[in-house]
């Protein structure tokens, strides 16, 4: 991997800065966000691209907890579909809600489909 594999950008969120790192993988992408100055583990989402007889991504998760996991599938479902690439990501926000969910798309699909 070299730096040119990795991005990073930040997005002005309703909650405050929010972190964000992508990895071009060479099978797939790899999205980090933080609300800290460090990225961490935390809710995860991996998401395939339709194709195959599915009209939609399919996605799976993992460190579930309520509805952070929807909002963190739908992130990686939304990042597979513009970028046809399987998609995973790790979400170290503390505060994710609708808002802020909607907030980090539009400066993705901004930053990834630009």
């Amino acid at each position: 991997m070299t730096n040119d594999d990795i991005s990073e950008l930040t997005s002005e969120t309703s909650i405050g800065t929010v972190r964000i790192r992508i990895l071009n993988l060479e099978n797939g992408l790899l999205l980090l966000f933080s609300d800290k100055e460090q990225y961490r583990l935390g809710i995860s989402a991996v998401a395939i691209p339709p194709g195959q007889g599915r009209s939609e991504p399919t996605s799976t998760a993992s460190f579930t907890m309520g509805l952070d996991i929807t909002l963190v599938r739908t992130m990686a479902e939304r990042v597979s579909s513009w970028t046809n690439n399987t998609c995973m990501v790790v979400s170290g926000v503390t505060q994710l809600n609708r808002t802020v969910m909607m907030e980090l798309l539009t400066a993705l699909r901004d930053y990834l489909v630009s």
